[in-house]
């Protein structure tokens, strides 16, 4: 939903006091507009742990949207092992990933239960963990 931002204009008059005027978003429907809101079914799943980000916290990110996790690799960490658990340790979902060949991977989870999940990225120079729920 975008949102649209009223302004607040002020001069001084010629007696030296200051006149305010608000001008609505109804006067101008073009003056700011914010950007439009994320959806509110993307979940960030916030990683931890010791991968080797050599670009930045941002180089690995994961998204929970519309029942499946969504990876994005910003820079290539060679081969790394996609773990989803669930909160009673049994593994729903194990794949390894070439991050060299693919950049973003996503994992449909329609055919598993509500509840709380851990995602885990490894390879031989760490790992992340984060968890989501579903």
């Amino acid at each position: 939903m975008k949102k649209l931002l009223p302004f607040i204009l002020a001069g001084f008059l010629s007696t030296g006091t200051i006149e305010a005027l608000a001008i609505s978003n109804q006067d101008n429907p073009n003056l700011i507009e914010t950007p439009t809101d994320p959806p509110s079914n993307n979940k960030v799943i916030i990683l931890r742990g010791n991968l080797s980000y050599n670009t930045g916290p941002n180089s690995v990110e994961a998204l929970y949207v519309n029942n499946c996790v969504n990876v994005y690799f910003h820079q290539n960490f060679g081969n790394v092992n996609i773990t989803i658990m669930s909160e009673s340790g049994s593994v729903v979902y194990n794949n390894t990933v070439n991050t060299a060949v693919q950049k973003t991977f996503s994992i449909p989870l329609s055919n598993t239960s509500s509840g709380n999940y851990t995602l885990i990225l490894d390879n031989a120079n760490g790992y992340a963990e984060g968890e989501f729920a579903r």
